[in-house]
């Protein structure tokens, strides 16, 4: 079935160079990672695409991965682009690099999950947290998104200036509809990209947080045993949301990745 949207998907664009694609996570926006894309943006040009249904981006019809992944497609730069993907938004861009190669030349999965559900052999999220999480967003969505965002940061030294971040991203659209965040968690459950994973080509780096409540950081080790070539990084202390708690060890790992990328091309 041919996904159907009214408009073109929300998008903010910094820099110049060549292009970067930024794909945000569940329940989230453009919004969560401006700050973020701005300093990216000092050596490239940036952009940031709000997921279907999320911050100012219509919601599509049927809601599925195969439609996100097309919607986005339709807004890929002419050049092949370094894609980013941060959570579910890691999960697009899989999909993405597998289904248009030829748009794709390098990857960056940030704290996300090939197979987000935990399995007898595999990291990741218990269903019954999954499910738990999912009334308590039924019955409170805005709550429930701040305080799991809360959670993230509740460590960091400058828990206070994160959560300031945090809570201003929020603030700035209107949470995405209940059926979209339930259409987001169902892919989120269903979602098993491991084959997809092991089978790339192109450049994948993996960057985890060490505090990560969602995407274990045994997750970096189970994928290196599907993909060889996958370059795996951990970031000591933090959590889901390293690119608000620890911008310039990402911006460098960033920056050093798609530099290495571009001379090995």
């Amino acid at each position: 079935m041919t996904a159907w949207f009214q408009d073109k998907l929300h998008k903010e664009v910094y820099g110049h160079g060549e292009p970067i694609v930024m794909l945000h996570g569940w329940a989230m926006h453009t919004g969560i990672w401006r700050d973020f894309a701005k300093a990216l943006a000092g050596q490239n040009q940036v952009m940031c695409l709000d997921l279907p249904g999320h911050g100012l981006s219509a919601s599509i019809t049927p809601y599925t991965l195969e439609s996100v992944v097309d919607a986005v497609y339709a807004q890929l730069p002419e050049h092949a682009c370094v894609l980013i993907g941060w959570s579910l938004g890691g999960n697009v861009a899989l999909r993405l690099a597998e289904k248009y190669p030829q748009k794709i030349k390098s990857l960056v999965l940030i704290a996300s999950n090939p197979h987000f559900m935990e399995t007898k052999n595999w990291p990741g999220v218990q269903a019954d947290v999954l499910q738990l999480f999912t009334n308590n967003l039924q019955k409170n969505p805005a709550p429930t998104l701040l305080r799991f965002m809360s959670i993230q940061v509740q460590e960091m030294d400058d828990k206070k200036a994160s959560l300031k971040q945090i809570k201003q991203a929020l603030q700035e659209c209107a949470p995405s509809s209940p059926e979209v965040l339930m259409a987001g968690l169902g892919i989120l459950q269903a979602v098993d990209q491991r084959k997809i994973l092991s089978s790339l080509r192109i450049p994948v780096m993996m960057i985890l947080g060490e505090l990560d409540t969602l995407v274990p950081v045994s997750v970096g080790e189970q994928c290196q045993l599907l993909q060889a070539r996958l370059e795996v990084h951990l970031i000591a202390g933090a959590g889901h949301i390293p690119f608000i708690t620890d911008q310039k060890q990402l911006l460098a790992l960033i920056h050093d990745f798609t530099r290495r990328s571009d001379c090995n091309a």
